[in-house]
C-alpha cells in the first residue's frame, strides 16, 4: 500500500515519520520523508559525477536536517 504524506513534497511513495527541509538553490527549500530525501540524494550523488566541482550538489544526511514544523 502506498503512503502519501501530506507534509512531504516529494512524489512517493512516502515514508511514515517526520519531514525533514533539505535547502536547494538560491531560497527554496524541499520538505521530504525519508524515503523521498533518499530517492533525492540519491539522484544527487547521480548528476554529481558528471558536474564539475563548483556546480556540485550538497549530500547532506537526513539525521543533519531539521525537522520541518507544520503550523
Amino acid at each position: 500500500m502506498k503512503y502519501q504524506n501530506p507534509n512531504c513534497d516529494g512524489s512517493g511513495p512516502c515514508s511514515c515519520g517526520p519531514v525533514k527541509v533539505l535547502p536547494t538553490d538560491g531560497d527554496g527549500n524541499a520538505i521530504l520523508c525519508l524515503s523521498c530525501f533518499n530517492r533525492e540524494i540519491g539522484w544527487r550523488m547521480e548528476r554529481n559525477k558528471e558536474l564539475g566541482e563548483p556546480n556540485r550538489f550538497d549530500l547532506p544526511t537526513f539525521e543533519s536536517l531539521r525537522v520541518y514544523e507544520t503550523e
